[in-house]
């Protein structure tokens, strides 16, 4: 058995922890982060559905892991001019929830509760909401970083957090992280393997795996965004006239992702796919005038993607 899968519980956690902080320890990244947010819920229409973004908190991410294939005194530059940085930036982390009949398609389920002390949070997001677990009828994932199937467990119990769901993923996702693929991953992504191995073992009895292009619930599409991950999907929601892209980690940043989508995010596992994906998924989003949920841009993350010379900006729409 490969080593990733004997990993305990807490060294799983410990791993993930220091991955995402970008070498930072739990204790320390604890302490320069901000309080977690409240639980929070923003609900909207699109055409005759309603959604919801539901709050899970937010990460605190360094800036040296913000563009692996640029100089980090760029980056910190980059990020002065704006107001942010110069060392973290903030990665809210926004779930949506699409009401469809008397049902509800959840697309992530965020970080769980023992990740990050700022995050986690989406079981009270849901319950401001006045959405009970048990009204989840599906959960899609759109890949399996921690952020996005860690809250998918009970951490107490080992207990499914939507015990009537069925679960969609992308075939290639999921057998990257369960067919001996993510076995070869070194470091702290050990953690990152064995979490999504033990979510995936957990759910799999209920899960169909869809590929790009195909309907994973009524009037929502996949569309093939890999690089993040090698299975990685955004989805493209349709109700009548109305049109929303949910970009999931396509998109990381409003300001970096958008100046320079060709930028390698340190948590691409492919930069150069990734670039390409989020190239066209941009260029997409700007030639269709479509609404645009970003997972971790500012809560709700709701905005439009306008063109700007040979790169793109952010209008924010809430």
């Amino acid at each position: 058995m490969s080593t990733m899968f004997r990993v305990s519980r807490r060294s799983l956690l410990r791993s993930c922890g220091v991955l995402a902080a970008g070498g930072l320890s739990t204790k320390a990244w604890a302490q320069q982060a901000f309080q977690p947010r409240a639980p929070a819920h923003h609900r909207f229409s699109l055409g005759s559905r309603e959604v919801f973004v539901l709050s899970d908190g937010h990460l605190v991410v360094p800036s040296s892991a913000l563009a692996a294939n640029v100089p980090e005194a760029e980056v910190k530059s980059f990020l002065a001019i704006r107001g942010l940085g110069p060392n973290r930036v903030h990665f809210h982390i926004n779930v949506a929830l699409v009401k469809t009949g008397n049902d509800y398609v959840l697309i992530d389920a965020g970080s769980g509760g023992t990740w990050e002390p700022t995050a986690g949070k989406l079981a009270d997001s849901l319950e401001a909401a006045g959405i009970k677990p048990e009204q989840i009828g599906k959960v899609v994932l759109t890949h399996a970083h921690p952020d996005h199937i860690w809250g998918l467990i009970d951490e107490l119990d080992d207990s499914l957090r939507f015990p009537r769901a069925q679960y969609v993923v992308a075939a290639r996702e999921f057998d990257f992280w369960t067919l001996g693929e993510a076995a070869k991953l070194k470091g702290p992504v050990e953690g990152i393997a064995a979490g999504a191995r033990r979510v995936f073992k957990a759910i799999e009895a209920r899960t169909t795996r869809i590929r790009p292009g195909d309907e994973v619930a009524p009037g929502i599409v996949a569309i093939d965004t890999a690089g993040h991950t090698p299975g990685h999907i955004s989805l493209l929601i349709t109700s009548g006239s109305n049109k929303l892209l949910i970009t999931a980690d396509a998109l990381q940043n409003a300001h970096i992702a958008l100046a320079h989508p060709d930028w390698h995010p340190r948590a691409d596992m492919d930069g150069v796919r990734a670039a390409k994906s989020r190239r066209q998924l941009l260029d997409m989003a700007a030639t269709d005038k479509l609404l645009v949920l970003c997972y971790h841009i500012p809560f709700p993350g709701l905005g439009r993607i306008e063109r700007k010379g040979s790169a793109f900006t952010w209008v924010a729409e809430v």
